[in-house]
C-alpha cells in the first residue's frame, strides 16, 4: 500500500509540475554562466585590454571619475585584482529621486576604464538574462508565478525522494545496474532506464537545488534555516524585505555586496537575481540614503592603504563604500585572493576618524551555520563545489525536460496498456458461444506492474475461448491458498499464469502480498496442471525472477507441468509464439492473435572453426566449434545462455531413405515454408528407423509423404564464450546410438556440417544460470562438456575483475581430456582462479570424481559459503549432478541447500 501511494503521488506530481520544472530547470541552466557569457559579449565594457604601467590607484581612479562627471557623487568603487576587469563606480541618486515600493532610491552603477577613469558603454545582453531570471523565479507573472515555482520546487523534492524509494530494491544489486544505461534496450524499458538511471545521477543535484531554492520562496522556510543554523537574520533596509530576491550580478556575487550598501556576510543571500534597473545602469546597483554632502571629499588613498595594511594576503576583488561625511565609518567588502567560493566575502570596517580597523568580519572565521547561510546561492548554483559543480548542476538543470518527457511517455504507455487490457477483457466476454468460468474453466492468473501481463492474460484467454475452452481471468492479488486449492480440486483442473517481474527479480507491487503470504506457505495443488509465462528484462540479474519463483513454488505444492515455463525478454515475438504454440496442448485450435504471436526466429550462422580437443582419448571425440552470425547481426547473450540449433539428418541416411522409398530427392514438395526439394524436407524431418522405411512410405507420393513428416527436435548447447569474443563457441561431444551411428545433433555439428556451412540457430536466455549481480565468490562444478557453461562464467568473471573463483572439474584423463587447459591454467596464474580442483577418474588407482573432490574440500566449501559464495553446477544430469547435490546436502543440510536455491545461489544447467 505504501509503495502504491508513493507511485501514484510520483506520477501525479510529475504530470502536473513537470512543465513548470522544465522551465525552471532550463532557465536555471541558462543562468549558470551568465557572467562569463556577458563578459564574452561585452569586451571593452566589462573587460579592458591590459596596458603598460598598470591600472590607476584607487584614489587616482576616484579623482579621474569625479573630474569627468561633475555634479555626481561617487558612493562606491569596485576594484579587481585582474587587470583585464573593468572597475565599477556607483553614483548616488540625484536629489529628490524616489524609490520603488517604499524602498530607498537606487544609485547608478557604471563600468569604468581602470586605466583612464573614463566611463564605458552599456553592456548588452543584460535584458535577456534579466528576463530569464524573472522566468526562472516568477514565470513572468509576479507573486502568482512565485508561488507556482515554490510549489513545484517542493514537488521536485518529493519526486526525487519518491523516485529513489520506488527504485530501491529489496536486494541491493551491482552499482553498474543502477548507474549505467543499457543502450541495447528498446521501447518502454529504454525509457524507464533513461528516466531511472539519469534520475539517480541527478537526484542529489535536484534535492540540493530545491532545498536551497526554497530560501527565496517562503519566509517561514528562510526563518527556519536561520533558526536551525544559529545565524543572525539580515536586517531589512529601505523597506526591502530581509532575504528578498537575489541580484543576478556577477560583481555582487564576487563581493557579497548587498543593495543599499549592506555588507555581505550574515545577509549572504541578498544576491543572485537581477534587480529592476533604469536605463544606463549596470547590474548590481547599490542604494544610498540620499545625496552625500558635495563639500566632503574622502581620502581614498588613506583608506586603501589601511585596507592593504589589514589584508596583507591580497584580494581578488574589493568594493570600497565611501563614507557620506567626516568621521563616518568606512566599509570595504572583499574576496580573498583564493576564496572558498564566490560568496565567501569578508567585510573590513575602518574607524572614520583614525582609519584603524574597528571590525573585521572574515568568512573563514565564521561559525559553520553562518557559513552555510552565506553559501546558499552558490550551493543552489553548484558553484560551491567549484567549476565542476557549476557544470554538473547546469547539466542536471538543462536535463530536466528528459524526465518530463520520459515520465509522460511512460505514463501514456501505462494508460495505453490498461486500455488494451480492457479491450482484451471485452473481447473475451464478446466471443460468440464462449463461456467464462464454469466447472472445467482454465484459470488464467496474472501479476502485472505496467499492464502488460494483464493484457497478455486477457489475450491468452481470448485465444482459448475462441477455441471453445472456458476461461476465468483473475489477478494473483485476488487469489489465496484456499482459492487455488479449490480450483485444483476440480476435475481436470488447469491454470495458466502470466507473471511480470518488477525491479531486481521482485513481484509486481500489487502481488507483493501474494508472494509473501501465499508463496511463503503451502497449498494443496496436487492434480492441478499449470504453465507459466514469465515476463522480464534480460538486463536485470534475476531475469524473469518472479515468474520462475512462481513456477518453482507451484511445482513444490504438487502441481504438474502442462509445458515448460516460457521466459519472454521485452515481449520477444519468438517467445510469445512459443507460448501460443504450447496453448494448443490444452485442446482445440487456438486462435491466432494478430500482432502478438509469431514463429520463433532462427538465424543462419556459419561454422568457421572446428577442431578435436581429446586426441587419443578413451572417451568419445569432443570438439571445439566456433560460429559466426549473419552479417550485421548483433552478438547479444550472457554467460549461462543456450544456443538452440535445428539439427539435420546425415546425407547418407537421407539417401538410404530415398532408395528404400523409391523416390527422387529432387521432386518438389510444398509446405508452410514454400516449395523445396523432397531431400531438403527430409533433412529436417523425423525419419522412420532404417528397417521400417519401406513400410512407412508404401504407396505414397512425394507430396503425400511430405505432408506427414514431423520436424526434427531442436538441440540445446551451453554457450562457451561471451559476445566480446566475437564468435559463439560450443563444446560438443559426439554421441553414439546403439546401432553405432552418430547422434542427431552432435553428428551434424561435428561431422556432417562442413566448415563454412550454415545452420539454423537461435539464442535462448537461461536466466536460472545467469551470472550473479555482484562480485560474490563463485564455486563452479562440472564434468565433461559441462565445462562449456562454466568457461563462459569464468570469462565473464575475468572481464568484470572478480577474482574469487573456484573450479572443480572432472574428466577421464589429464593428458587427453583436460579441455581448455592452457586457458584455465592462465586464469590461475593471473589470479582469477583462486582454487582449482581436478578429478581425472582414469589417472589414479582409485577412481575419483568431482563429488569426491567436493567432499574432500568440505571445510573450504563451508568457508566460501559463509562468505556468500554461489554454486554453479553444469554437466551430466545422470551421475554427476545428483552426486554433487548429495554432497552439498551433507555439507550444508537440506534446508540450507534449499535456501541457497531460493536465493539464486545454487544454480544448475544439467542435461
Amino acid at each position: 500500500m505504501l509503495k502504491w501511494f508513493w507511485f501514484q503521488l510520483h506520477w501525479l506530481l510529475g504530470i502536473t509540475a513537470g512543465t513548470v520544472l522544465c522551465v525552471v530547470g532550463v532557465t536555471g541552466g541558462m543562468l549558470s554562466f551568465e557572467d562569463d557569457i556577458l563578459r564574452l559579449l561585452n569586451p571593452g565594457v566589462m573587460t579592458v585590454a591590459p596596458r603598460t604601467g598598470g591600472p590607476l590607484a584607487p584614489d587616482q581612479l576616484y579623482q579621474r571619475v569625479a573630474a569627468n562627471n561633475p555634479g555626481k557623487t561617487i558612493t562606491a568603487l569596485r576594484i579587481s585584482a585582474d587587470h583585464e576587469d573593468s572597475a565599477t563606480v556607483t553614483f548616488a541618486p540625484p536629489p529628490g529621486a524616489a524609490g520603488q515600493g517604499g524602498r530607498a532610491p537606487r544609485g547608478e552603477n557604471r563600468y569604468a576604464d581602470p586605466y583612464t577613469g573614463e566611463l564605458l558603454g552599456q553592456p548588452v545582453g543584460q535584458d535577456v538574462f534579466r528576463t530569464t531570471m524573472q522566468l526562472h523565479r516568477w514565470l513572468l507573472t509576479g507573486d502568482v508565478g512565485k508561488q507556482v515555482v515554490a510549489a513545484s520546487t517542493v514537488a521536485l523534492i518529493v519526486l526525487s525522494l519518491s523516485g529513489l524509494y520506488l527504485r530501491w530494491p529489496r536486494r541491493l544489486s551491482s552499482p553498474r545496474v543502477w548507474l549505467t544505461l543499457d543502450w541495447t534496450q528498446k521501447g518502454r524499458s529504454f525509457l524507464w532506464s533513461l528516466h531511472a538511471v539519469l534520475g539517480t545521477w541527478a537526484l542529489l543535484f535536484y534535492v540540493l537545488a530545491s532545498l536551497t531554492g526554497l530560501y527565496w520562496s517562503y519566509d517561514w522556510y528562510r526563518d527556519g534555516l536561520f533558526t536551525l543554523t544559529g545565524a543572525p537574520r539580515p536586517a531589512a533596509q529601505g523597506g526591502a524585505p530581509a532575504g528578498g530576491p537575489p541580484a543576478a550580478n556577477a560583481q555582487a556575487q564576487a563581493e557579497g555586496a548587498q543593495p543599499g550598501g549592506r555588507p555581505g556576510g550574515g545577509e549572504g543571500q541578498g544576491q543572485g537575481q537581477q534587480g529592476q534597473q533604469g536605463q544606463g545602469h549596470v547590474r548590481g546597483e547599490g542604494r544610498t540614503g540620499g545625496q552625500a554632502p558635495a563639500a566632503f571629499v574622502p581620502d581614498v588613498a588613506a583608506m586603501w592603504r589601511a585596507f592593504e595594511r589589514e589584508v596583507p594576503g591580497g584580494y581578488l576583488s574589493a568594493t570600497l563604500r565611501l563614507p557620506r561625511g567626516p568621521g563616518q565609518p568606512v566599509q570595504i567588502t572583499y574576496l580573498d585572493a583564493d576564496p572558498a567560493h564566490p560568496r565567501a566575502s569578508n567585510t573590513l570596517t575602518l574607524d572614520g576618524a583614525t582609519l584603524a580597523a574597528s571590525g573585521h568580519n572574515r568568512y573563514d572565521e565564521l561559525p559553520a551555520g553562518q557559513k552555510l547561510m552565506r553559501s546558499v546561492f552558490v550551493l543552489h548554483s553548484g558553484e560551491y563545489f567549484g567549476k565542476p559543480g557549476l557544470i554538473l548542476m547546469m547539466i542536471a538543470s538543462l536535463g530536466m525536460p528528459v524526465f518530463a518527457v520520459t515520465g509522460w511517455m511512460l505514463y501514456l504507455d501505462r494508460r495505453r496498456k490498461k486500455h488494451a487490457a480492457k479491450q482484451a477483457a471485452s473481447a473475451v466476454a464478446g466471443v460468440a458461444g464462449g463461456t467464462t468460468g464454469g466447472e472445467g474453466a482454465v484459470l488464467v492468473g496474472y501479476a502485472s506492474q505496467t499492464g502488460t501481463a494483464e493484457r497478455l492474460a486477457w489475450q491468452t484467454a481470448a485465444a482459448l475461448q475462441a477455441a471453445g475452452i472456458a476461461v476465468m481471468v483473475r489477478p494473483l492479488a485476488s487469489l489465496d491458498a484456499a482459492a487455488l486449492a479449490a480450483h485444483a480440486a476440480r476435475p481436470g483442473a488447469r491454470a495458466l499464469f502470466i507473471a511480470s517481474t518488477y525491479g531486481e527479480g521482485e513481484a509486481p507491487d500489487a502481488t507483493r502480498a501474494f508472494a509473501r503470504k501465499v508463496m511463503g506457505g503451502t497449498a494443496a495443488l496436487s492434480g492441478l496442471r499449470v504453465a507459466v509465462l514469465a515476463l522480464g528484462d534480460r538486463k536485470y540479474p534475476r531475469y524473469c525472477g518472479f515468474g520462475l519463483d512462481l513456477e518453482r513454488w507451484l511445482s513444490a505444492q504438487g502441481a504438474e507441468t502442462l509445458f515448460p515455463t516460457v521466459c519472454v525478454d521485452e515481449l520477444a515475438a519468438p517467445a510469445l509464439a512459443e507460448w501460443q504454440a504450447n496453448l494448443g496442448l490444452l485442446g482445440g485450435a487456438v486462435a491466432a492473435v494478430p500482432a502478438l504471436w509469431a514463429a520463433p526466429a532462427y538465424d543462419r550462422w556459419r561454422l568457421v572453426e572446428r577442431h578435436l580437443l581429446n586426441h587419443n582419448s578413451s572417451g568419445l571425440p569432443t570438439y571445439h566449434l566456433e560460429l559466426e552470425p549473419p552479417e550485421g547481426h548483433d552478438l547479444h547473450w550472457v554467460a549461462g545462455d543456450i544456443a538452440e540449433i535445428k539439427a539435420r539428418n546425415a546425407p547418407d541416411r537421407i539417401a538410404a531413405f530415398l532408395a528404400a522409398a523409391g523416390l527422387d530427392g529432387t521432386t518438389p514438395v510444398t509446405g508452410e515454408d514454400g516449395t523445396e526439394p523432397l531431400s531438403a524436407r527430409l533433412a529436417r524431418s523425423l525419419l522412420p528407423p532404417p528397417g521400417t522405411m519401406a513400410d512407412a512410405v508404401a504407396g505414397r507420393t512425394a507430396q503425400q509423404l511430405a505432408d506427414t513428416l514431423q520436424e526434427l527436435p531442436r538441440r540445446d548447447y551451453s554457450i562457451a564464450s561471451l559476445p566480446q569474443d566475437g564468435r559463439l563457441h560450443l563444446l560438443v561431444r559426439q554421441a553414439r546410438l546403439p546401432d553405432g551411428s552418430l547422434g542427431l545433433g552432435s553428428g551434424w555439428l561435428t561431422e556432417h556440417l562442413e566448415l563454412g556451412g550454415t545452420l539454423d540457430l537461435r539464442l535462448r536466455s537461461n536466466p536460472s544460470f545467469h551470472p550473479q549481480a555482484d562480485d560474490r565468490p563463485l564455486i563452479l562444478i562440472g564434468n565433461g562438456t559441462g565445462l562449456a557453461g562454466l568457461r563462459a562464467h569464468l570469462r565473464e568473471r575475468r572481464q568484470q575483475g572478480h577474482r574469487r573463483n573456484w573450479l572443480i572439474f572432472g574428466e577421464r584423463t589429464a593428458q587427453h581430456d583436460y579441455y581448455y587447459r592452457q586457458e584455465i591454467e592462465g586464469l590461475r596464474q593471473e589470479g582469477f582462479l583462486e582454487q582449482l580442483d581436478l578429478a581425472f577418474s582414469r589417472d589414479g588407482a582409485e577412481r575419483a570424481y568431482v563429488q569426491d573432490r567436493l567432499r574432500q574440500a568440505g571445510g573450504t566449501l563451508r568457508e566460501w559459503l559463509a562468505s556468500g559464495a554461489a554454486i554453479y553446477v553444469c554437466g551430466s544430469q545422470q551421475g554427476m549432478a545428483p552426486a554433487v547435490e548429495e554432497v552439498l546436502r551433507e555439507m550444508v543440510g537440506a534446508a540450507g541447500l534449499d535456501r541457497l536455491a531460493e536465493e539464486g545461489l545454487y544454480c544448475r544447467d544439467v542435461y
